[in-house]
């Protein structure tokens, strides 16, 4: 069995950290954005737990989490929608559309790379080395 620390190469831990990184800052600049410019009302208080749901799901991303990838396409998804309710309320933000783009690329990347695969392989060897080592410590 492979250990749990080498099934990602160093390539796929960068791409976790760092893209889980700057997901983070990304989502957090909308949500200061938001909290600056936005007028609140029923349309936009809806908006703020969706950002920190996705600001949660990049960290969960970058600490190299499985439940992360399913977190992403959701928050993904839910900033489409809120993308979607800037342009029918007639304005436009650009950072919240550079954060859709920018969770389509990582999920696609993520994707390519075969690296939720890994990160389920990663999960069942660090299950099965703490199940090892359940009764001996």
């Amino acid at each position: 069995m492979i250990p749990a620390n080498n099934i990602l190469t160093t390539a796929d831990k960068n791409l976790c950290e760092y893209g889980g990184g700057l997901g983070v800052a990304l989502t957090l600049t909308c949500l200061i954005q938001h909290f600056i410019v936005v007028i609140p009302g029923p349309v936009t208080d809806p908006m703020i737990p969706i950002y920190i749901f996705s600001i949660v799901g990049f960290l969960l991303f970058a600490l190299q989490k499985f439940f992360s990838i399913i977190m992403l396409i959701a928050s993904g998804l839910f900033v489409l929608i809120i993308e979607y309710l800037w342009f029918t309320h007639y304005s436009f933000s650009l950072v919240v559309a550079l954060l859709f783009i920018y969770h389509v690329i990582i999920i696609v990347i993520l994707f390519a790379t075969g690296i939720p695969a890994k990160l389920i392989m990663k999960k069942k060897a660090e299950k099965a080395e703490r199940d090892m080592w359940a009764g001996k410590i």
